[in-house]
């Protein structure tokens, strides 16, 4: 019996020990015009996009007033992170935005080629994304 207790602990700090660093992923805080309402579409691309910034843990993605962001960073798709979302007013106010109430329908993302890979998300009350067409299918 204690033998199967030792066999038992051993696998499961094995485990632990296999999901350690591997899924480990940076959350990202996206920074959103006010106002803005739709599908928010960010390319991964460390060869073409933009710098990122990063405020403590978070990498800073700013998206731009068509909900656009093509930034100079990898994709990191596996592990979890908690994202934040904020409006941004002309003279750099924020308002935070939650998801469930104005975010809404976020993809974990897929890869495109390479250095590079996407996401989609949308900003807008429940029933604006209820009423909004799957983005993969307008995008283009």
């Amino acid at each position: 019996m204690r033998k199967l207790g030792f066999i038992l602990i051993a696998c499961v700090l094995g485990l632990l020990a296999a999901c350690g660093e591997d899924d480990a992923v940076s959350p990202n805080l996206y920074l959103i015009p006010e106002g803005y309402s739709g599908w928010v579409h960010v390319v991964y691309d460390k060869d073409e996009g933009q710098p990122t910034g990063t405020e403590g843990e978070y990498t800073v993605i700013k998206v731009n007033k068509d909900g656009k962001s093509k930034v100079k960073t990898t994709f990191a798709h596996e592990g979890w992170a908690t994202n934040k979302y904020y409006y941004v007013t002309k003279n750099g106010e924020r308002k935070e935005l939650k998801p469930g109430e104005m975010v809404h329908g976020a993809t974990e993302g897929r890869e495109r080629i390479k250095n590079a890979g996407e996401e989609n998300f949308f900003i807008g009350t429940e029933e604006e994304f209820a009423q909004a067409t799957d983005y993969t299918r307008n995008a283009k």
